[in-house]
């Protein structure tokens, strides 16, 4: 009696199951659509860090509080929320830990927003 190891090291029984499955499927697209969704996303991340900026030395020349405060709020609207969730799917946390605190960065930066818009004048 001959004995072999088949799918993903499920004992079969005989010799002839010795092709084993994959583990591991591969997901996420072609590499043209990956390499098009980083390009999007730092282009995405650029755009907001230039008009933080623009909004910063706008504060500098004699704005008010206001822009300084609408910068970072978009900010952590846009570019923080990108940078955690590339940082964060590094780091031994679950995926729901990672959206959980971008959106909570996201909220914040919106927070920060609304604050400008109906705060006082």
């Amino acid at each position: 009696m001959t004995a072999g190891v088949g799918p993903i090291g499920v004992w079969t029984g005989d010799s002839s199951a010795t092709v084993a499955a994959p583990l591991q499927q591969v997901t996420g697209g072609s590499p043209a659509v990956v390499l098009l969704v980083f390009v999007a996303l730092l282009v995405a991340t650029a755009l907001s860090l230039y008009l933080a900026v623009r909004l910063y030395r706008g504060y500098r020349g004699g704005g008010g509080i206001g822009m300084l405060v609408l910068g970072t709020g978009l900010v952590l609207l846009t570019t923080v929320p990108m940078v955690l969730r590339l940082v964060l799917s590094n780091v031994p946390i679950g995926p729901i830990w990672r959206e959980v605190i971008a959106t909570a960065v996201q909220l914040l930066g919106l927070v920060l927003i609304l604050g400008v818009v109906y705060g006082r004048r």
